[in-house]
């Protein structure tokens, strides 16, 4: 289940080529990540990558959806 190209490329990088891809996100929207803050910046992206793709791979796109119910 991925909603578009830019997700479904996110999800399927490694953990490796996250800092990669972090360096090339920040590059084409202007932005510079400062040295102190990279590592952090790599390793929350790593994160929300595996649980996004944990999220994606848990979910059933055939069946309806269910309405939330308190």
């Amino acid at each position: 289940m991925a909603a578009d190209p830019a997700l479904a490329a996110f999800l399927a990088l490694s953990d490796d080529a996250v800092a990669a891809y972090a360096d090339a996100r920040a590059a084409a929207l202007g932005l510079a990540l400062p040295a102190a803050c990279r590592p952090g910046v790599v390793e929350n992206l790593t994160l929300l990558r595996r649980q996004a793709a944990t999220f994606a791979d848990a979910s059933d796109t055939s069946a309806a959806p269910e309405a939330f119910e308190p």
